[in-house]
């Protein structure tokens, strides 16, 4: 078997992968799936299991010798993802502890909603098709329901009560611009039976689940730590925390020093005070400051020839949709789909009327450093080069200790070349990365049971000053999220470890921009499968091996808080 087989193998796992996730298949711009949802039963996670099974061992019978470098990689990572979910599926079972009902209804719809391509008329049929099996997604979402998790399914119903809120804007979208007026009809009448279908399930939800719900979810210490291993992070669950301990001194350090040089009392609290008392006075003010802030970091990110960005991209800077508000609680982004000729991003912010005290989270200096994250050379650009890798195994990649680590190596990276220098700006850079390192402590310690979300809402106002009401809706959000928190700190050690191996290895050689560039394109890859790219990359170029890492990352890291300002 060659490498012609190994990529027509690679397409068809694709293909039958995302029809197993409809609404992923729609975000990547994979058309074929569209007017489809995904099966919630446990038979259909049963025959999913089963099949990665076969996949790997599929996968596993191409020897290097017939592929090339970068498909032997596509190999291992595949197999890699596969073993990932495998153990998702059967060990973690979220799926048996939480409803995904009402997040999968409206993120079935939203990227149909939202986005230019197809036309609106393919759009719209396919969003009327998929309110027409929603009834039937509810009740089969029902059976798989075993064993309820009182906070996971808490938060699942406030998704499901902002539900009616966006299917009406579906609606009314669809009466604006449809010019059939049977195709209305029909709209209207999937849009009334889904919302009967939502409330009937919300009842449910509430009235027969939640009484009968376990205190705390079924995940084990065991399963974290296996979960760990099984991710490539090459950290321990105690090393993490030791890492979080050393980077949170080291950093509230530096930002004890700078409060120092900003405040008249040199207090900390009164620096983040100044910082975010000064910021948009109205909503639509934070939306153009926004699109401003994103405007500059991209002029930079150019002009300083730190990335190559693509022609024809952009990012559209929009309000998070109500029922996506406590998933989103400041911020989010989404890249364009993979498949698709349009290359639009979205940005979305959140505001909540109710809880005023949110609007400090999007301070003038905040917004900044958030911009830095979320576009460039943040998530936006990283998401729009990993779309142009031709690989349909990477689309199904979207590592959080790369893609997360990257977008924080963005933040220290950005500052440290001179944007976002001013002392406030640097005060919310710094302040954003004690909120990722205190991540770490909470990732870990929920999983250990020695916190609870409360004491984590605790710790990350008391940290950064967050509004308490966001911090809890963070907090409940790691429970389910296991290791995605953590990944943000280490993975921007792993990104700045490995920029440091191969510059060291290069020598006068080493240009930032290529390296940036090399990891922008590989796709969005595990920081491991990304130091196999580097290694590919300096030997085929330059002639040089990349030596695998001299440290641990706690001596790494250990080493890098011995400078004076090290963050």
């Amino acid at each position: 078997m060659g490498g012609r087989d190994f990529e027509d193998l690679c397409r068809s796992i694709t293909d039958e992968i995302l029809s197993w996730d409809p609404s992923y298949s729609t975000q990547l711009g994979w058309r074929k799936h569209d007017h489809l949802m995904m099966d919630p039963r446990k038979e259909a996670f049963d025959h999913q299991s089963a099949r990665l099974s076969e996949f790997m061992v599929s996968l596993g019978g191409f020897a290097e010798e017939g592929l090339s470098a970068e498909q032997v990689i596509d190999r291992d990572l595949a197999i890699y993802l596969f073993r990932l979910r495998k153990f998702e599926i059967t060990r973690l079972r979220i799926h048996e502890q939480m409803s995904i009902a009402e997040e999968e209804i409206g993120r079935s719809l939203f990227f149909l909603l939202v986005r230019d391509h197809p036309p609106f008329e393919e759009r719209m049929e396919a969003i009327t098709a998929r309110l027409e099996r929603t009834p039937e997604f509810l009740d089969r979402a029902k059976t798989v329901l075993t064993r309820p998790c009182q906070a996971w399914n808490e938060f699942a119903l406030r998704t499901g009560e902002e539900l009616p809120v966006f299917l009406e804007t579906v609606l009314q979208t669809g009466r604006s611009k449809l010019e059939s007026d049977e195709h209305i009809m029909r709209l209207s009448s999937a849009v009334e039976e889904c919302l009967e279908a939502v409330v009937s399930h919300e009842e449910w939800l509430r009235d027969e689940v939640l009484p009968n719900a376990a205190p705390e979810n079924a995940i084990t210490p065991e399963d974290f730590d296996d979960y760990l291993h099984l991710k490539g992070l090459d950290v321990t669950a105690d090393e993490a925390l030791r890492i979080a301990e050393v980077g949170l001194e080291a950093a509230n350090r530096q930002r004890t020093e700078l409060a120092k040089a900003i405040a008249p009392s040199g207090e900390f609290t009164e620096a983040v005070k100044m910082m975010k008392d000064d910021r948009p006075s109205t909503f639509p003010e934070t939306l153009k400051s926004y699109r401003q802030a994103i405007l500059d970091a991209r002029e930079f990110a150019r002009a300083r020839g730190l990335v190559s960005i693509p022609e024809s991209e952009k990012l559209l800077v929009i309000e998070t949709p109500r029922f996506m508000r406590h998933l989103a609680p400041l911020a989010a982004q989404y890249e364009p789909g993979k498949y698709t000729p349009d290359m639009t991003g979205f940005f979305l912010v959140t505001h909540d009327e109710s809880n005023p005290g949110l609007m400090r989270e999007h301070c003038h200096a905040a917004i900044v450093n958030t911009a830095v994250h979320e576009s460039y050379p943040g998530h936006h650009l990283q998401g729009i080069c990993a779309n142009q890798n031709p690989s349909h195994i990477r689309s199904l990649s979207a590592a959080p200790c790369f893609v997360e680590g990257w977008a924080l190596y963005c933040e220290k990276m950005m500052s440290a070349e001179g944007f976002g220098s001013a002392p406030l700006l640097k005060l919310a850079q710094l302040n954003d990365l004690v909120f990722r390192i205190a991540r770490v402590r909470a990732d870990v310690s929920l999983a250990k049971g020695t916190m609870t979300p409360k004491d984590v809402a605790a710790l990350l106002t008391e940290e950064t000053g967050m509004d308490e009401h966001a911090a809890l809706d963070e907090a409940i959000g790691y429970t389910y999220s296991i290791t995605t928190y953590l990944s943000y700190f280490i993975g921007m050690l792993r990104v700045l470890q490995l920029r440091e191996d191969v510059e060291r290895a290069l020598g006068s050689h080493f240009r930032v921009k290529e390296f940036h560039d090399s990891l922008l394109n590989a796709g969005s890859l595990p920081v491991h499968f990304m130091r196999r790219v580097e290694a590919l990359r300096l030997k085929k170029e330059f002639g040089v091996d990349l030596p695998e890492p001299e440290e641990t990352l706690l001596r790494f890291l250990t080493r890098l808080v011995s400078q004076a300002r090290p963050f």
